[in-house]
């Protein structure tokens, strides 16, 4: 009763000042579920990340179907719940502050990924994804850089990928972290665009090297002629910015006959690979 209780108490408090909560069995047990993965996530990371994995998603030059780079995304299973979905797993982390040593993990794991595919492809880059707890609470700009020393990569190897929401707060970690990055010569892709704040204000302010136009950005505009038409304005409006566009979800071949019509410099997808093990991607022959 008093675990319950003390349950109840915390998810009014979360809710802010002057709230309530009726007690629920069932928010109840998805607590419990989500504390048990907490404690499995500390364990991993204490035990030099067992049940961590790196995979690594094509990124295709629009024109050619070969891959000019990879986007890593972090993976984790555990003996006690398997294979655990990042939409799961990766709030845990941030909220229990445990991105950060994941973080610096996957970091140095992608870079030195990047180091042996660029033994078969030279210019080959990897992109990957910064949290905004790693940017208020670490810093992150130091851990890329050296993690790019002890690979011996140069800054164009690596790629950033952040929400609109990661940079949009004012605060002095953010607008340092940009101005590190632009410094230390490492690109920007703004990802998930056509999901959140999204507007020209923002790119301006921002002034990223890529933008990521959302799947379900994308779905829309391949269904629909109305959206199809924006978002082939957008494009163009884009590119008169001086920015490189990037459109996720590209699934089928008749997608991406009407995608090539919207003058992308990149796409990322189905189409041209699921996320996979490194392994994986070199026995593909890094070709589609």
């Amino acid at each position: 009763m008093m675990k319950r209780t003390d349950f109840s108490l915390n998810t009014a408090k979360k809710r802010r000042r002057n709230r309530y909560y009726l007690f629920n069995e069932q928010d109840y047990q998805r607590f419990l579920h989500l504390k048990d993965i907490s404690d499995v996530l500390h364990a991993a990371v204490i035990h030099d990340f067992r049940g961590f994995s790196v995979a690594l998603q094509p990124l295709v030059k629009a024109g050619c179907r070969q891959p000019f780079g990879a986007e890593t995304l972090m993976r984790f299973s555990s003996g006690q719940f398997g294979t655990i979905s990042p939409a799961e797993f990766i709030p845990i982390l941030e909220e229990s502050g445990l991105i950060i040593p994941a973080g610096r993990w996957i970091i140095r794991e992608t870079l030195q990924a990047c180091k042996k595919l660029r033994e078969t492809i030279p210019d080959f880059q990897v992109s990957i994804n910064i949290s905004q707890i790693q940017i208020e609470k670490s810093d992150v700009i130091q851990d890329i850089s050296a993690e790019l020393e002890n690979a011996k990569l140069p800054p164009e190897a690596l790629i950033v990928e952040l929400t609109e929401s990661a940079l949009l707060e004012d605060n002095s970690n953010a607008r340092h972290f940009l101005k590190e990055l632009r410094k230390a010569g490492i690109r920007l892709a703004l990802d998930d665009f056509g999901t959140g704040y999204s507007n020209f204000h923002y790119l301006n302010e921002l002034r990223p090297d890529i933008i990521k136009i959302d799947r379900s950005f994308t779905a829309k505009a391949i269904k629909d002629a109305k959206e199809y038409d924006l978002l082939k304005r957008f494009c163009t409006m884009i590119h008169r910015l001086n920015i490189k566009i990037c459109i996720e979800g590209v699934e089928t071949e008749d997608e991406w006959e009407k995608i090539q019509l919207m003058d992308p410099d990149y796409s990322q997808g189905y189409l041209w690979g699921k996320p996979c093990s490194f392994d994986e991607l070199l026995q593909k022959g890094l070709r589609f």
